[in-house]
């Protein structure tokens, strides 16, 4: 669950975001939407933790993945599989290693601290579907639209856009409690993107998304926080049926602006014509009085 409150966002000396308050929790799946450069970018990465709110305090609750626009470059990760950097999502590329070496401890003295060590940590790799692992997170980048012999090259050859697919997939892969995607659907063919729909339909965690793509918004996601001027508007539904609610509002605000500005313009010549009286009024005693001093 991710919880703000009170938060101010500020970018560049410019306020983007003001004392804004809203949860995502587990089973919310949430577009955050806005005209480019009202600052939706700068507010994931808030809320991912990459940067801090000018105000207010972010709270998360249980753990994270995170999709930015540009993803992190790791010189480390860079020189190993990508289907390694996969695993990493849930740590079990790590987790193998060791199980490895505890494998191998074993044969060489069977003493039973040795083997008690090994079966404590088979369990937990087990646990976390380690075993499966392989197979799930082929079958998470080929959904992806990533060639299957792509995963066993490493990282750093693969192009922008299978490392950014891989990335996704990691994160995908990780099963975390709240995802933060900023443009998840950048380099995905159409097939992808329907996989990648049908996934995030069915994820039971908190979901934010930033995105373009209107069939994605509609298909995978139930409310749209509208992020306009500093404040954020709230809609529950798919992105159409926040078009329409915000065209709505924005047709109501037209209205009771207009009617403003009608009672202003009557004010004003109200006030005017009273001026006028009494200028009026005041040369009138002026000249009774200079015909009472006569």
């Amino acid at each position: 669950m991710l919880i703000a409150r009170d938060v101010a966002v500020e970018v560049g000396g410019r306020i983007t975001l003001e004392d804004a308050s809203f949860d995502v929790r587990a089973g919310d799946k949430v577009a955050l939407v806005g005209r480019n450069g009202a600052g939706k970018t700068s507010l994931l990465r808030v809320l991912a933790g990459d940067a801090q709110p000018l105000a207010g305090s972010v709270t998360l609750r249980g753990r994270l993945g995170w999709l930015p626009q540009e993803p992190r470059r790791d010189d480390d990760a860079d020189t190993g599989r990508a289907l390694d950097h996969v695993l990493a999502g849930r740590d079990l590329a790590d987790a193998a290693v060791r199980l490895e070496k505890l494998r191998l401890a074993v044969d060489e003295d069977p003493s039973s601290r040795n083997v008690a060590r090994f079966s404590k940590a088979e369990d937990a790799f087990a646990s976390a579907g380690g075993y499966a692992a392989d197979s799930e997170a082929r079958r998470l980048v080929a959904g992806l639209g990533l060639a299957a012999d792509r995963l066993d090259l490493p990282l750093s050859v693969l192009s922008g856009g299978e490392r950014r697919r891989v990335e996704l997939a990691r994160i995908l892969f990780g099963g975390t409690d709240v995802l933060l995607l900023d443009e998840p659907t950048n380099h995905l063919d159409n097939d992808a993107k329907g996989w990648l729909m049908g996934f995030l339909a069915s994820y039971r965690g908190a979901l934010l998304v930033v995105s373009h793509d209107v069939a994605l918004l509609d298909k995978a996601l139930t409310r749209v926080v509208h992020l306009d001027e500093g404040h954020l508007v709230q809609y529950k539904g798919t992105y159409t049926q926040y078009r329409t609610a915000r065209a709505l509002d924005e047709a109501r605000r037209a209205r009771l602006a207009e009617r403003q500005q009608t009672e202003i313009r009557r004010l004003r010549s109200l006030a005017d014509k009273m001026r006028g009286q009494t200028v009026k009024r005041a040369r009138t005693a002026h000249s009774l009085d200079s015909r009472a001093r006569r």
